[in-house]
């Protein structure tokens, strides 16, 4: 697995922070890893429908 260090702002520290307060104590590191990947995942999802969405057009022409 590789590593990733991240440069943030001390408020965006300090918002993942409360969060992962507020979700039980995980870090602030860990909500916003699985923010990262979950906002991947979506990005990923929209991509394959606008392509699904542009063939589907395409064949109907």
């Amino acid at each position: 697995m590789k590593k990733v260090t991240l440069k943030v702002p001390d408020y965006v520290f300090t918002f993942y922070a409360e969060i992962g307060k507020q979700a039980g104590g995980l870090s602030a590191e860990k909500v916003m890893a699985d923010s990262l990947f979950k906002l991947a995942g979506e990005l990923s999802l929209n991509a394959i429908r606008m392509t699904e969405k542009r063939e589907r057009e395409n064949d109907a022409q």
